[in-house]
């Protein structure tokens, strides 16, 4: 959730803009693409950061190299009143990636990512015995067609695309 205290200017967009492309680059490559002072940009990377507009830097990995090729998406209905005992241990299970709460009959959507089917039924079977789940529906990815990160479009510049 951001915690944004102040409006994003022209140069906050385009340093979050580099960053959500490159969370590597160093502050004098991100100066240089802002035309900003390396002390400039890194006091505003860190009120950034500060403020929840950057919440974290990653290494993407590739499921397959570390053996979690398999993906599924698990639609879990529970008792809502068990809703913080159900996500501490949603939150405890590696294989569990993402957790949506959506609108609809199911309560939560799940990406999980596995070794393998079996791992999968094994994933199922520790989510389906949570005390107050009631019923799962899974899909199984057959394939990744694309992955991509969050694009950061400035709702201030003309000519952005649409959001639909």
């Amino acid at each position: 959730m951001v915690k944004q205290k102040r409006q994003l200017d022209a140069i906050d967009w385009r340093l979050v803009r580099a960053l959500s492309a490159d969370g590597r680059q160093t502050l004098r490559a991100l100066a240089q693409e802002v035309e900003l002072s390396e002390p400039a940009v890194r006091d505003r990377v860190q009120r950034l950061e500060h403020d929840g507009v950057v919440t974290s830097y990653r290494a993407v990995i590739d499921p397959a190299a570390v053996s979690r090729a398999a993906a599924a998406f698990v639609a879990i209905r529970f008792d809502v009143r068990e809703r913080s005992a159900v996500l501490k241990a949603l939150l405890a299970d590696t294989d569990v990636l993402e957790a949506h709460e959506v609108a609809g009959d199911d309560c939560c959507l799940l990406k999980l990512r596995v070794a393998s089917t079996d791992a999968l039924a094994e994933a199922l079977e520790r989510i389906r015995a949570m005390r107050s789940v009631s019923g799962t529906r899974t899909t199984v990815v057959l394939r990744t067609l694309f992955e991509r990160p969050l694009a950061v479009i400035d709702p201030a510049e003309p000519g952005e695309p649409p959001r639909g």
